[in-house]
């Protein structure tokens, strides 16, 4: 048995196997972030060396990697909401067998984004959309919104924005569909009432609409009397191969909702679940056809299920129980969809075959068993997959390991001081 732990992130850079090339392929970099210090880390993968190092207001911020690769945004947990800006100055050219990787400065942008209770972050089609739910109703007027930056501008002085201002607060999402449209989560009209306040903050549907230019709506997916046409009680998103899909409740008229490109316009349907249990966590992988989320009736989840949007059904064969009963706790999928890398709270990591039927390739003992629930205060290793590789924090041990995914054996093995926590990436937030 082998054994690895990580987190829901992911590296920068990629890990690609020895090809007919002419000249060494480059692996880029990883940006870590530190469990006691409040300080952003840059890890060079081609010479193992900590090149870079940024202040930053509290330890262990969030990280999501934008579209591309360059740019992450460091969620920082101020008072203000405040969304940091890291350009890890890494450009990539394809060449058929591989990728080459051009390493430019690294800089952390003087552009930010401030809001109330910064959450779901997505990033597609030259977009990048950042939802603020606003406070809760009963905590006094607030200005929930999402605010879509033009991820080719972060390199300018000023960026391009729009700013789409919610209704009311909500626990939502925004997501760029391309052609000038976005979609847009609607607040769940109970809760932005704030006289209830069991409410649940999650949306139960969408609308498609302009980008900017009076949010016009084209589409809309937000009658709760239909489950084609609804979400109810949305949380988790991921998008395959031009196809979204957002995990919505159980129960009647539950499953999950995908939504793609018809023509001219969209068409939505519903896949509904197996059984009685739900999804709130999605992912995806630029190559694959199939996603993974988490599945259970209420937290911690204790099965993953994998979900073909172009299924007529979902069946049991799509479910695999976490072994020993335990949390999801962190996974993701390689880039070619074809593998999943789990950690779970035992601090072992299991590498997992997708199709035809779900299969344990191997397991790696990584890190001792940590606290994997939402808030822990104990260090939390972190999961990043890149390329090939696996790469796993270890912030007891202060180092940062590799694995591959392909031949299952240890990679490098580098010692970074500090308590290495999240690493950036993971792709979007949603």
């Amino acid at each position: 048995m082998i054994r690895l732990c990580v987190n829901a992130a992911l590296a920068l850079g990629l890990s690609l196997p020895a090809l007919a090339h002419d000249h060494a392929v480059l692996r880029g970099r990883l940006v870590f972030a530190d469990h006691e210090k409040p300080v952003v880390r840059v890890l060079d993968l081609d010479t193992g060396e900590v090149t870079h190092e940024f202040p930053l207001a509290k330890a262990n911020p969030g990280f999501a990697t934008l579209e591309g690769g360059r740019f992450i945004v460091l969620k920082t947990g101020d008072d203000a909401g405040t969304l940091r800006f890291l350009d890890s100055g890494l450009r990539y050219e394809p060449h058929g067998d591989h990728v080459d990787i051009d390493k430019g400065d690294v800089r952390l942008l003087d552009f930010q984004l401030t809001g109330e209770r910064p959450a779901h972050i997505v990033s597609k089609n030259g977009q990048a959309a950042f939802f603020f739910d606003g406070r809760r109703p009963w905590e006094g007027k607030s200005e929930p919104k999402a605010v879509f930056v033009r991820t080719g501008s972060l390199a300018d002085k000023t960026p391009k924005t729009e700013i789409w201002a919610s209704p009311a607060p909500q626990h939502g999402i925004a997501v760029p569909l391309g052609k000038g449209q976005a979609l847009l989560s609607q607040p769940n009209p109970i809760y932005a009432k704030g006289e209830d306040r069991s409410a649940s903050s999650r949306p139960d549907g969408f609308v498609v609409a302009s980008l900017g230019k009076g949010w016009k709506t084209s589409l809309d997916l937000n009658d709760t009397s239909r489950a084609d046409a609804s979400c109810k009680l949305y949380h988790g998103y991921a998008e395959s191969k031009g196809r979204n899909v957002f995990a919505c409740a159980e129960g009647a008229g539950g499953g999950v909702l995908v939504l793609a490109r018809d023509g001219k316009g969209f068409a939505a349907r519903k896949l509904a679940y197996p059984d009685e249990r739900r999804v709130s966590t999605l992912r995806s992988a630029g190559g694959g056809a199939v996603l993974v989320g988490n599945y259970g009736l209420k937290a911690p989840y204790d099965a993953l299920i994998r979900i073909d949007p172009t299924a007529r059904a979902l069946t049991s064969s799509d479910v695999q129980p976490v072994p020993g009963g335990q949390s999801t706790c962190q996974f993701e999928l390689a880039p070619n969809g074809r593998r999943l890398a789990q950690l779970t709270p035992d601090g072992r990591l299991r590498i997992w075959e997708l199709s035809p039927v779900w299969k344990e390739l191997a397991a790696f003992d990584a890190v001792s068993a940590f606290d994997c629930q939402y808030g822990a205060k104990t260090p939390t290793p972190a999961l990043a997959i890149v390329g090939a590789s696996a790469f796993v924090s270890d912030p007891t041990q202060g180092r940062i390991r590799e694995y591959h995914l392909d031949t299952l054996k240890q990679g490098l093995d580098m010692p970074v001081g500090g308590m290495p926590a999240n690493l950036a990436g993971g792709g979007d937030a949603g």
